[in-house]
């Protein structure tokens, strides 16, 4: 098998690929995307390690299917684009200076008080309230899975992930313009 196949192959099973500090690692892998319309996008795993992700070049659209279909496209849910949506916008407090990621680490319940605030509604007390974030605290799990959030550090903090890196400057901008309109603590 072709080495920079199976690198490719390997970095789409895990995501994310460990750089060691030697320097002739990350020319490997650019060598290995130079001729697949692919680029790398470096982005730091816990402890100071880079890392890289390999994302379709800035110019390629690919086509996975028809977007109805569900044997070859999943949309993800209202809970997890709501939850992806405040994450965002508190992780990132000036679209106008910086890009998302890798932003600053929140307060996981913030997060989940800008999708279900305590304010609204009619579950407020004990066990509704914590009914009332379930939905959310899943899409926490499934977005951190994804790659959208960063692992689970067992601090109580959401940080964005390396999917977020990946986005293009196209996304961002759009984002930029949007960003009223993603969810925030009533507070703000």
């Amino acid at each position: 098998m072709n080495e920079d196949a199976y690198r490719l192959a390997r970095a789409r099973a895990v995501r994310v690929v460990p750089l060691a500090a030697a320097d002739d690692q990350l020319r490997v892998w650019q060598q290995a995307v130079a001729t697949v319309e692919r680029r790398l996008v470096e982005v730091a795993l816990p402890g100071g390690v880079r890392g890289v992700v390999v994302r379709w070049a800035p110019d390629v659209e690919p086509v996975s299917g028809v977007v109805a279909d569900s044997e070859t496209h999943r949309e993800a849910t209202p809970s997890q684009l709501l939850t992806l949506g405040a994450a965002l916008r508190l992780c990132w407090p000036d679209p106008d200076r910086s890009s998302p990621y890798p932003g600053r680490a929140v307060a996981e319940e913030d997060v989940l008080a800008a999708c279900a605030p305590r304010d609204g509604g009619l579950l407020r007390e004990g066990i509704a309230l914590i009914g009332q974030a379930s939905a959310y605290r899943y899409a926490l799990r499934t977005l951190r899975a994804c790659g959208y959030l960063a692992p689970d550090a067992g601090d109580g903090l959401v940080r964005l992930g390396p999917m977020v890196a990946a986005w293009s400057e196209r996304d961002i901008d759009e984002l930029r313009r949007g960003y009223g309109c993603l969810p925030c603590a009533l507070r703000e």
